[in-house]
């Protein structure tokens, strides 16, 4: 079971932004206390079966680098500088 005290509760609004009142709180930590149980009942799950961790494996091909001419591309970009395609800044 899961209880979850109000310095914790407090610390999670805080770190999601939420500014809670007194009802919110309460009612915030009922509802965080149900999902974190779902979570520990499913976590304590037995299957019956052992499922085997996936591998990340290419079935279709193996990749093989091959040059290409970049100019066709570059010709129909809005705007380049070299060889390289120029975009609008995203980040400051």
């Amino acid at each position: 079971m899961s209880d979850i005290n109000r310095q914790e509760l407090e610390k999670i609004a805080k770190l999601s932004g939420l500014t809670l009142t007194e009802k919110e709180a309460t009612e915030f930590a009922i509802q965080l206390k149900k999902v974190l149980d779902y979570t520990e009942e499913i976590t304590n799950l037995s299957l019956g079966t052992e499922v085997e961790a996936t591998r990340s494996v290419n079935v279709f091909r193996e990749d093989k680098a091959k040059k290409q001419d970049a100019n066709p591309i570059l010709e129909i970009a809005p705007k380049t500088k070299d060889t390289f395609f120029v975009v609008p800044k995203v980040l400051d």
